[in-house]
């Protein structure tokens, strides 16, 4: 029984060793007093070599390497819903190992074709979700970064024929670095790209300084948002799932880049709503250097739909 020291099997060896003692402390007393009890001086001879030998296996010191790739890489609670990777853990263990070189067709930060190095990612969740019998029924995939951006993708994508890389190095820099002075501190630690998209498709993400995938079921991460009562805010939910979330919260739910949608206090309380779609359309206009992008591809029609979609959660029916 060897443990690691994860604790697998601390409770048995603590009732093991706790009633042993005071078994062993109890009848110490008495037989030195009366010299009476030998059927638990006979139990002691049996299981206390038993407890020795669960003691030992369980306090060996783990093999580093295997800690490092297992217990400090990703963590699951009890009820298998989610799983966290720490990339810069996962992928310092042997930075070239496994490693390819990727060409991507069109890159939509550099607007070109780029080659990078970097490790595939359905071969590392692959592995994650074997190890941690993940289950991957209506899951997402969460890409965490630096900056607090949290963009959101259903896992099965992933597996699609698409291929996505973790890049850890861009090959068309002159640099022994890993990324150009002018990108440096956006991009590291790490950039995830895609191989075979078109630049007219939306659907892919690419997130750079990414330091974390979590997988989680849909029903874990959208329970404090979803309209479970209210069948036709679902469109509102679905706009600020394709939207807002990788950047804004609601519930606490999404990325922490951008402004909170509800907590403590709801945007409609204090933004008028046609500010709020006039801010949404141009940022700039509200705010100097404003970080946020102009959210084209929403339509007057689903503003509303996604402003009634925040204020239920203020309001709810």
């Amino acid at each position: 029984m060897y443990c690691f020291g994860w604790g697998r099997c601390y409770p048995w060896m603590a009732f093991l060793r706790n009633g042993l003692n005071g078994i062993f402390i109890v009848n110490y007393s008495a037989m030195r007093k009366k010299w009476i009890c030998p059927p638990f001086a006979f139990l002691l001879m049996i299981f206390l070599p038993f407890e020795l030998c669960l003691t030992y296996s369980c306090n060996q010191k783990p093999d580093k390497e295997t800690t490092a790739q297992t217990d400090s890489i990703f963590n699951s609670p009890s009820n298998g819903k989610e799983v966290y990777i720490d990339l810069r853990k996962v992928l310092s263990i042997n930075p070239r190992k496994n490693a390819t070189d990727v060409t991507i067709q069109y890159d939509p930060f550099f607007k070109t074709a780029k080659k990078y190095r970097g490790y595939e990612l359905n071969a590392l969740v692959d592995s994650v979700i074997k190890s941690e019998h993940f289950d991957t029924v209506q899951a997402v995939i969460i890409f965490e970064c630096i900056d607090g951006y949290k963009p959101v993708m259903d896992l099965s994508k992933i597996y699609d024929n698409t291929k996505g890389y973790i890049a850890i190095k861009d090959l068309d820099s002159n640099v022994k670095r890993n990324w150009p002075d002018s990108v440096e501190k956006m991009f590291a630690p790490y950039y995830l790209v895609w191989g075979d998209v078109k630049k007219e498709d939306n659907s892919f993400v690419w997130p750079f300084g990414l330091t974390g995938l979590r997988l989680m079921s849909k029903d874990q991460e959208y329970k404090n948002i979803y309209p479970y009562n209210d069948s036709s805010l679902i469109k509102g939910f679905m706009l600020f799932r394709q939207n807002c979330i990788k950047c804004h919260s609601l519930n606490k739910t999404g990325g922490t880049m951008a402004p909170e949608f509800n907590f403590p206090k709801n945007i409609t309380e204090y933004w008028r709503e046609e500010d709020i779609i006039a801010f949404a359309k141009n940022p700039s206009s509200y705010r100097y250097n404003s970080r946020m992008s102009p959210v084209t591809n929403v339509s007057d029609a689903d503003f509303t739909e996604l402003k009634l979609k925040i204020m239920d959660i203020l309001f709810p029916v």
